[in-house]
C-alpha cells in the first residue's frame, strides 16, 4: 500500500526551569509537516541524554527502563498510525495522538448498555417482559454496588472468567 503522506516520530527533552540538571521526556509526532507533542511524564538527567540516538547513555537500570519505554512508545505510535491507515481514516498528528492515548474510542458501560436496550425495546416488548428487564437492571446495579463497589463498569473490563462469590448475595 503506497501512501503520499509523511510520518515521523522523534524524542526530545526539555530542561526543567527550576532544576536544569534534569529534564522531561517528550515525543513529537509529525504527519505531513504538522506536528504535535506528547509528554511521556518521565524525568531524566540531561547529561546522559543522547539526542542523535534518542536514548539515554549508560547501562544502569534507569537507562534500560527509560530506553525500553522509548522503544515501546515508538512501537505503539507506529501501531496507531498503521491502524488508522488500515481503517481508511484521515491521518493527522492529532488523530495518531488520540489513537495512541485511547481518546478516539468511546467506551460503553454496562449501565449505559442496559438503559439503551430498555429505551429501544420499550415500544417492542410487552409490559410484562419489559418489567423483567427492569428487575434485572436493578439486580445488576445492586450487584455492582455491593460486590464491585462501583456504580458502573466499562464493558471492556467485564471479565467472564473472573470468579465472584455470590453465595452471600441475596436476591430479594
Amino acid at each position: 500500500m503506497r501512501t503520499t503522506q509523511t510520518f515521523s516520530i522523534s524524542f526530545f527533552i526539555r530542561k526543567k526551569k527550576n532544576q536544569p540538571e534534569t529534564a522531561l521526556l517528550y515525543t513529537r509526532i509529525t504527519v505531513n509537516g504538522q506536528s504535535i507533542e506528547i509528554s511521556l511524564k518521565r524525568s531524566l538527567p540531561t547529561n546522559r541524554w543522547n539526542q542523535s540516538a534518542s536514548k539515554l547513555y549508560g547501562s544502569s537500570i534507569e537507562s534500560q527502563q527509560l530506553n525500553k519505554k522509548i522503544d515501546e512508545t515508538k512501537t505503539l505510535l507506529y501501531n496507531a498510525y498503521d491502524s488508522l491507515l488500515k481503517e481508511g481514516q484521515i491521518i493527522s498528528a492529532l488523530a495518531v495522538k488520540s489513537r495512541f492515548l485511547g481518546n478516539d474510542q468511546k467506551h460503553a458501560t454496562l449501565i449505559h448498555l442496559l438503559s439503551y436496550h430498555k429505551n429501544k425495546m420499550t415500544g417492542v416488548l410487552k409490559q410484562g417482559t419489559l418489567k423483567n428487564y427492569t428487575t434485572t437492571e436493578a439486580y445488576i446495579v445492586d450487584f455492582l454496588k455491593k460486590h464491585l463497589h462501583t456504580s458502573d463498569i466499562f464493558l471492556k473490563h467485564v471479565n467472564r472468567q473472573q470468579k465472584v462469590d455470590i453465595s452471600n448475595y441475596k436476591i430479594s
